[in-house]
């Protein structure tokens, strides 16, 4: 990766705020999808324009499952600028939330997480990822 460049270094399911990946979850509980990016660092330090995705995509009946994020339009959506809020350093953290309700209705299931970062936007560049499956027990 280059200085004026963004790329997602990783897309994984864990247990809400918990400090490793997880290819389990449990239904009775949300389920949490991170996406991890960094951006160079004259990218980041010329304040661009940014646009996170995640879609989760129930392997199994071939689904779409809703992950949502503070503050943002839509599920599965982060937009803003480098160096905002959401993306303060050149590496950052992305954290999507999938109510313990949507897991309970695919308990027993396959899933995978799809995540792209589009960036620039005069001559705008993408990145994307996909996470490892991971599994929503049975309770």
């Amino acid at each position: 990766m280059g200085p004026n460049d963004a790329q997602i270094v990783r897309v994984f399911s864990r247990e809400p705020t918990a400090p490793i990946a997880d290819c389990t979850l449990d239904p009775t509980k949300p389920g949490e999808v991170v996406l991890e990016a960094e951006a160079g660092q004259i990218l980041h330090d010329g304040g661009g324009k940014y646009w996170v995705t995640l879609v989760v995509r129930d392997l199994s009946d071939g689904s779409a499952i809703p992950a949502t994020t503070a503050g943002a339009p839509q599920p599965g959506e982060v937009a803003g600028n480098f160096s905002d809020g959401n993306w303060p350093k050149p590496a950052a953290q992305f954290r999507f939330v999938i109510s313990s309700a949507d897991l309970q209705n695919h308990a027993g299931h396959i899933l995978q997480a799809y995540g792209s970062v589009v960036y620039g936007q005069q001559y705008p560049g993408a990145t994307l990822a996909v996470s490892p499956p991971f599994q929503i027990l049975r309770r």
